[in-house]
């Protein structure tokens, strides 16, 4: 069969003019555009809903609910996140689901694949593929196999999404290898393929001057915020700093704004951390630009695609020492981890690259030649997918 037309099914994308949810997922899909004809089929958010164009993409962004109350799929932390603080919204779950089948099943009847972002999505996408019988490839992106690890329900979810598709494309090796062990019999469907790198964070990079004068250095963390991201850490960690005065650029959003707010003010930090609230995707690489240091202290991760974008502009990385994290960043060679929870360990890693200069510049540059020489930028992505949805039909 010819590859002619791929349906994307997710539950993140962004739908609206100011939307962060699932920016990983449009950069692929804007990539994958340029190969194949694409058509996305997401849940709506509270702006945004129909049929339209984002690019060269098609988008159907399917209503399940009121619209003031279609906010299950697109807030910060994705749809556990907001099923954990808002239970009653369980009781829109089914009709988002149903409501993604259905126009989802209306899309695959001209596409030659389906290419799902997630379990939950691979699990619909399965069922659709057995129906219509078209391939699908489902991508694993981290929580998904993470929640597989401690809940049972997840973990049949997970194993129903695998048997049930044709390719199963973990993003980072560490995934695939839990996949393998826990999952061996479906083994021989696992590819790895790493997320990209947008070429407007290369281009920050070949401008970095690390000519720092004498100043605090500027920190800037870029996530959701919500717990596994452990920003607290970070500001915790400023307020054991003593000689060291640096600075802290929060960008992002969630429900722990207002929490986190609060304790930098109690621990006086209020004129040195900065909470920036959500900025469009395009206005990223220029902060990054900015910023001295790049800290991620999760407590958990798939592979975080923000840390590639802050190697890719030539930041030294300080991140917590976690899966998917460690094969990206080397200790000592291409950023410093610390362990996860160890706040001693991440304010002596802040002090280390304070008070040098060179240091910073050998961890940026490593980091930079590390995204270069593996290619990981989305156009190398994407023409990955389209060798498996080849390969898949035989082309």
């Amino acid at each position: 069969m010819r590859l002619q037309q791929v349906t994307l099914v997710t539950t993140s994308f962004p739908v609206g003019a100011r939307s962060v949810s699932g920016i990983f997922v449009a950069h692929l899909a804007d990539r994958l555009s340029e190969l194949v004809e694409l058509s996305v089929v997401t849940p709506a958010d509270t702006t945004s809903a129909g049929r339209f164009r984002r690019r060269a993409v098609t988008v159907v962004a399917r209503r399940y609910a009121p619209e003031r109350w279609q906010y299950l799929a697109h807030a910060p932390g994705g749809i556990p996140v907001v099923l954990k603080n808002n239970r009653w919204l369980y009781l829109w779950l089914p009709g988002m689901l149903l409501s993604l089948f259905t126009s989802s099943a209306r899309e695959a009847l001209s596409s030659s694949v389906i290419h799902a972002n997630w379990a939950i999505c691979g699990c619909l996408a399965g069922v659709l593929g057995r129906m219509l019988g078209k391939p699908v490839v489902t991508t694993l992106r981290g929580e998904d196999v993470t929640r597989a690890g401690r809940s049972t329900m997840d973990r049949l979810l997970l194993r129903t999404c695998l048997r049930l598709s044709n390719r199963v494309v973990s993003v980072s090796q560490t995934m695939r290898n839990w996949l393998a062990e826990h999952f061996n019999q479906y083994s021989d469907k696992l590819v790895l393929i790493e997320n990209g790198v947008d070429q407007a964070f290369l281009a920050v990079g070949a401008q970095r001057n690390y000519d720092n004068p004498v100043r605090a250095i500027h920190l800037i963390t870029v996530c959701s915020l919500i717990p596994r991201k452990g920003v607290d850490q970070i500001v915790r960690a400023l307020a054991r700093l003593g000689g060291v005065q640096p600075t802290l650029n929060v960008v992002g959003t969630g429900p722990e704004e207002q929490s986190l707010r609060e304790m930098a003010n109690s621990l006086g930090l209020a004129g040195r951390v900065t909470f920036r609230g959500r900025v469009a995707p395009g206005e990223v690489p220029a902060l990054l630009a900015e910023a001295d240091v790049f800290v991620l202290a999760s407590h958990s991760e798939g592979r975080p695609n923000v840390v590639l974008e802050a190697m890719a502009t030539g930041l030294p990385v300080i991140a917590s020492d976690i899966a998917g994290v460690s094969e990206v960043v080397e200790h000592g060679r291409t950023g410093l981890l610390f362990d996860d929870g160890e706040m001693v360990q991440l304010a002596r890693c802040i002090e280390t690259l304070s008070a040098d200069q060179a240091l910073q510049r050998r961890l940026g540059e490593e980091g930079r030649n590390r995204i270069l020489s593996k290619g990981l930028t989305w156009p190398n992505c994407a023409r990955k997918y389209v060798e498996v949805y080849r390969e898949l039909l035989g082309t």
